[in-house]
């Protein structure tokens, strides 16, 4: 039984303090500090010297925010990842969206593309190739030589020991993961890696001050309704880490048009980009530099499909897709708002080859150069 006594000590240093108290248990006593607690106005005096919230990409993405965009496999994620980070470098705006900054370094953590990759994405057919900021850094993380520097440490443990290091030898001021189900790949833990990575990157923004930008994959969905957060699916709670969230959406208006769309504004700006009004884009090689140019603004309603036997061929293989990836019944039901027995009827063989399935993806070793 523990008993609390009256407080004995306290230490006031300035506008902040710390209490002591003891309380009396039946093996002794237990001596506990308390966390201070900010009265209103000392909150009003820090928010007054904390920096300005500038915008990096318009409303979507603002400086020292932890930011995630998510969308299908094969939409772009990359390539208007790589635009902003070049935009940010040199102090400019991409898809008539303000960016209120002076050049800034970015780290841009690449797990996506190889280097034969990267240069066909940035080079012409002649060779020449495009001229990236110096404030630019971008490459990946060899997980083998962090294991021989780091052994015996937990994955985000190593993971972020590199980042801090990184972000001190370069002068970081913003931080582009791609993508964090990679990272979540390198552990068997799964989820759980996720959610360690989104803390530890909070605790990254906080600590350095930097603006963050995560991609994270989603499952196939269907282009017949609108995107939510619920897209997400299993990485939904990943969502309270991040303290704005937008998407990618693919368009029936052609193969390369895509919209952009915010899902959680931040609450330190308003919601420009809803359904009502989708930043509206299409995927263009300038030159030497594959990018997004933008279309306009549309509801988000335009780029859906209306057909009703599209819409529940899309339900039934967004169901498969799921059930494939190791989603419950259940679990899927719910997301797509179809009932148990019709989930359960469409994806009754979906997990039948599941194994030789997953075996063939990380077999698949070609130098194919997806968006």
């Amino acid at each position: 039984m523990i008993e609390h006594r009256p407080i004995t000590k306290q230490t006031i240093m300035g506008s902040s303090f710390s209490i002591e108290s003891d309380y009396s248990t039946n093996s002794g006593k237990l001596k506990i500090v308390s966390t201070p607690i900010r009265n209103a106005a000392q909150r009003l005096l820090d928010a007054k010297n904390q920096p300005d919230v500038k915008q990096l990409f318009s409303v979507i993405w603002q400086s020292n925010e932890l930011h995630l965009m998510f969308a299908d496999t094969g939409i772009g994620k990359s390539i208007l990842a790589v635009s902003l980070a070049d935009a940010i470098s040199k102090g400019r705006g991409i898809l008539n969206q303000e960016n209120h900054h002076a050049p800034q370094t970015v780290l841009y953590y690449d797990f996506e593309l190889s280097d034969r990759q990267f240069r066909k994405r940035y080079s012409d057919d002649e060779g020449k190739e495009y001229s990236f900021s110096s404030y630019f850094f971008i490459d990946t993380i060899d997980f083998v030589e962090l294991d021989k520097k780091y052994p015996g440490r937990t994955f985000t443990s190593k993971l972020f020991e590199k980042l801090r290091n990184d972000i001190v030898e370069y002068k970081t001021d913003v931080i582009i993961i791609d993508n964090l189900t990679f990272l979540n790949g390198q552990s068997t833990q799964d989820t759980q890696v996720a959610l360690d990575v989104m803390r530890n990157l909070n605790e990254i923004k906080k600590e350095f001050n930097v603006s963050i930008l995560v991609l994270a994959h989603t499952p196939k969905r269907s282009m017949s309704f609108p995107i939510t957060i619920n897209d997400l699916a299993g990485s939904k709670h990943l969502s309270n880490f991040a303290d704005s969230v937008s998407a990618i959406g693919k368009s029936t208006h052609g193969k390369s048009v895509r919209y952009i769309k915010q899902v959680k504004p931040s609450r330190s700006s308003e919601i420009l980009f809803d359904s009502d009004n989708v930043l509206c884009c299409e995927i263009v090689k300038n030159d030497c530099f594959l990018t997004f140019s933008h279309l306009g603004y549309s509801a988000e309603q335009e780029h859906l499909t209306n057909d009703p036997s599209n819409q529940k061929e899309e339900k039934k293989e967004a169901a498969r897709e799921l059930r494939r990836q190791g989603m419950s019944i259940r679990a899927i039901s719910e997301q797509l708002n179809i009932p148990h027995a019709n989930i359960q009827r469409w994806t009754k063989n979906s997990t039948e080859n599941l194994y030789q399935m997953i075996q063939m993806e990380q077999n698949d070793t070609n130098d194919t150069c997806p968006f």
